[in-house]
């Protein structure tokens, strides 16, 4: 695993895009790691989604109490 946590922004263009860096690197934490990594929305879509199977946590009951 390469993170825990992965936060996009779309930048219309590569100027906004350095503008967006470099304001994230003036805000950098004290301690930590920040990566960041620009791609072309082309590059975005072909991202490819793997999924496993999905879990309901769902509990369905006509109950009136239901301890979890």
């Amino acid at each position: 695993m390469m993170q825990e946590s992965v936060y996009s922004k779309l930048a219309l263009n590569t100027t906004v895009a350095g503008e967006v860096m470099k304001n994230v690197k003036k805000h950098k934490p004290p301690e930590g790691l920040v990566q960041m990594l620009s791609i072309t929305e082309k590059q975005y879509a072909k991202m490819e989604l793997l999924v496993g199977e999905m879990k309901s946590v769902v509990i369905e009951s006509d109950e009136r109490l239901v301890i979890l």
